[in-house]
């Protein structure tokens, strides 16, 4: 009996790490970044930004080329340094934040750790 129970151990333990192995690797062109209009505020659009993280690995230290970036409301989770803006949470799967101005920024994406 005790054979037979470590003996299925060892194969889920197997089948598991072989299903892991087979993740495919991740990179940050696997990333996408869609914008939209959402309502209006102050007689100005609201942008919904929608990031989305395919990947097995959480990415983390996101950053977005935002040349020219302005908002008339904060931006919680973004920190904008010249032309880089800093996403201060970890994304796996969707993440959406809002701003709001006349026109919408082109965001791209130049940089993020996965599995960090």
């Amino acid at each position: 009996m005790a054979c037979k129970l470590l003996c299925l151990l060892v194969v889920f333990a197997t089948i598991t790490f072989v299903a892991h192995g087979s993740e495919p690797m991740c990179g940050l062109d696997d990333v996408t970044l869609r914008q939209s209009k959402s309502g209006m505020v102050k007689n100005k659009p609201v942008w919904k930004v929608t990031l989305n993280n395919p990947c097995f690995c959480l990415l983390t230290n996101l950053k977005l080329s935002c040349t020219g970036f302005e908002s008339i409301v904060p931006v919680d989770p973004l920190t904008k340094t010249g032309d880089v803006c800093l996403l201060s949470k970890g994304i796996q799967g969707d993440f959406v934040f809002k701003y709001v101005w006349d026109t919408s920024f082109e965001f791209k994406v130049i940089d993020g750790k996965f599995c960090a």
